[in-house]
C-alpha cells in the first residue's frame, strides 16, 4: 500500500484494553504533521514534473526550429519560418554574448597582466632608488668621517705641539728663576 497524505489522515489506531497505549492526541498531531509534509512533497513533485514537461516541450520546439534543407523549408508553414527566425536570432544573440564575454575576459586578463607588470616595475624602481640613496648616504657619511678623523688627528698634533711649546716655555721660566738674580726692590731674605 502506497503512503499518501490521505491514507495517513485516515489511519486509525485501535485502543488497547489490557495495557496502556499511546496518547491519542500526540499520535493524531504527529499524523497531521506527516500528512502535511506528504502533501507539501506531492505539490513540489507535481510542480517539478510540470517544469520538466515545459522544458521538454521547449527543447522539442527548439529542435524542431533547427534550419532544414531548402526544399523542406518551402513546405513549412509560416509559423515554422517564424520559429526558425527566432531560433536563429537567439543563436546569434547567444554567439554575440559569448564573444562579448570572451572579449571582456581577455581585456581583464590583459589589464591584470599590465597592472602586475607596472607594479613590479615600480617596486623594482623604488628598491633601486633606495639602494642608490643608501649608497650615496653611506659614501657621504664616509667622507664626513674621514674629514672628522683628519680634523681629530690635526687637533691632537696641535695639542701635542702646544703642550710641548708650553712645557718648554714654563721650563725656561723656571730655569730663569733658579739662575737669575732677584728682581730689584725685592725684600732681602734674612
Amino acid at each position: 500500500m502506497a503512503l499518501t497524505p490521505e491514507s495517513v489522515d485516515l489511519k486509525s489506531f485501535s485502543i488497547t484494553k489490557f495495557r496502556d497505549g499511546y496518547e491519542m492526541d500526540q499520535v493524531e498531531a504527529f499524523l497531521d504533521e506527516v500528512a502535511e509534509e506528504l502533501k507539501s512533497r506531492d505539490a513540489e513533485k507535481a510542480e517539478l514534473q510540470q517544469q520538466i514537461e515545459e522544458l521538454t516541450a521547449e527543447l522539442e520546439a527548439a529542435r524542431g526550429a533547427v534550419p532544414e534543407p531548402a526544399a523542406a523549408q518551402e513546405e513549412t508553414a509560416p509559423t515554422g519560418n517564424a520559429r526558425a527566425a527566432e531560433a536563429e536570432k537567439s543563436s546569434a544573440m547567444l554567439q554575440m554574448a559569448l564573444e562579448l564575454h570572451d572579449k571582456y575576459v581577455h581585456e581583464g586578463e590583459t589589464q591584470r597582466s599590465t597592472l602586475i607588470a607596472e607594479g613590479e616595475e615600480t617596486a623594482q624602481r623604488l628598491v633601486d632608488e633606495a639602494k642608490t640613496e643608501r649608497e650615496d648616504v653611506l659614501n657621504q657619511l664616509g667622507v664626513e668621517r674621514t674629514k672628522l678623523v683628519d680634523k681629530i688627528t690635526e687637533l691632537r698634533e696641535y695639542e701635542a705641539e702646544y703642550r710641548s711649546t708650553l712645557r718648554s716655555y714654563i721650563q725656561q721660566q723656571l730655569r730663569g728663576l733658579d739662575e737669575g738674580a732677584e728682581p730689584a726692590g725685592a725684600p732681602e731674605a734674612e
